[in-house]
């Protein structure tokens, strides 16, 4: 039987959980992950089994990539928790729905739950990991702070610097910053033409890339100086695909330091650019809960009216929603609180 259908089977029982794979019938940690499942469901193939499948291979493909583990039996919470971070990274960054991140974390808390015959290694997505809640408002700051990107920033090859850079100084996705052209960005500034982010975004959709300030021109001529020393159009080095680039940039980022997020770049460009439309700090930075309480604080800083108030907090946050590619101002919650 292939691998890719593999559907388990059930291991011996009782199952001696000091031999290597807890004892779940295969050296393979997939196949032993997915028998574990399957041992959870009565050695039934149930729905709950199946819709399993792809988040027990994903953790795994993920636990080679970024770790030396060979056994089930090596796997400690902290990877749980790791592999956590990267859904929540890879939600953040629209790779995954907020709903599918959750779903494949809740699976790995069941399955190697069952695997270990304890709890030990199970993960709560929002308790531990911050997710944003099921509401879509965000109570936490995810930002990246300046110290942090101070710190991180040295630390990793200039390609996935770079990325960073632009992911905080002009809001774009990770996506978008690895596949953005900066000469051909600056080509059209220099034609008198507003820049177009093209490559990368979410649906294909082409929108305006805002180059207001000395700080971003500056940081496209740095980009594009590197890109043409390597006779790129791109950030991705050419001997890497996409999606290596991107494994290869999470691990350089936590190695420097495993509070860094990604996103948390893009995170703070938002909660920035709303200081600058606002003059006032957005929920998550001013601590004030979403909604009607923040309209007040916005009110009571600025003197003006309530109704002004939410007015202007709307219209921030439609701008805000439109320079991180979006249409919809219920998105900014998640950034912004």
């Amino acid at each position: 039987m292939k691998k890719s259908n593999y559907v388990g089977h059930l291991a011996k029982a009782p199952r001696d959980f000091n031999k290597p794979n807890f004892n779940l019938g295969s050296r393979d940690m997939v196949k032993a992950l997915i028998n574990a499942s399957f041992e959870n469901q009565g050695g039934m193939v149930t729905n709950t089994h199946r819709a399993r499948l792809p988040a027990l291979k994903h953790f795994i493909s993920f636990i080679k990539t970024n770790t030396s583990v060979k056994r089930l039996n090596e796997i400690e919470k902290q990877h749980v928790v790791s592999f956590g971070e990267f859904l929540k990274n890879n939600a953040d960054e629209e790779l995954l729905s907020p709903a599918t991140a959750r779903d494949y974390l809740s699976h790995v808390n069941r399955a190697l739950a069952q695997a270990r015959g304890d709890e030990e290694c199970v993960v709560n997505a929002t308790r531990d990991l911050g997710f944003t809640p099921k509401s879509g408002i965000a109570t936490v700051d995810g930002a990246v702070k300046e110290g942090l990107h101070e710190k991180v920033l040295p630390q990793v090859t200039p390609d996935v610097g770079f990325v960073m850079q632009l992911q905080r100084t002009f809001g774009v996705r990770f996506r978008e910053g690895a596949l953005l052209d900066a000469s051909r960005v600056l080509e059209e500034l220099h034609r008198g033409r507003a820049p177009m982010l093209l490559r990368g975004t979410k649906g294909g959709q082409p929108r305006p890339l805002p180059v207001d300030s000395e700080e971003k021109y500056r940081l496209l001529v740095r980009v594009a100086k590197f890109q043409q020393s390597l006779a790129q159009d791109s950030l991705i080095p050419s001997h890497l695909s996409f999606k290596a680039f991107q494994s290869d940039a999470w691990r350089q980022t936590k190695h420097a330091d495993t509070s860094y997020l990604s996103h948390g770049e893009r995170k703070h460009f938002a909660c920035e650019a709303y200081y600058q439309l606002m003059g006032v700090r957005c929920p998550v930075k001013a601590m004030v809960v979403h909604g009607k309480k923040h309209h007040q604080y916005i009110a009571r800083t600025l003197n003006i009216s309530e109704a002004e108030a939410k007015q202007r907090d709307y219209d921030a946050r439609m701008q805000i929603s439109k320079l991180l590619g979006h249409h919809r101002v219920s998105i900014t919650n998640a950034y912004l609180g």
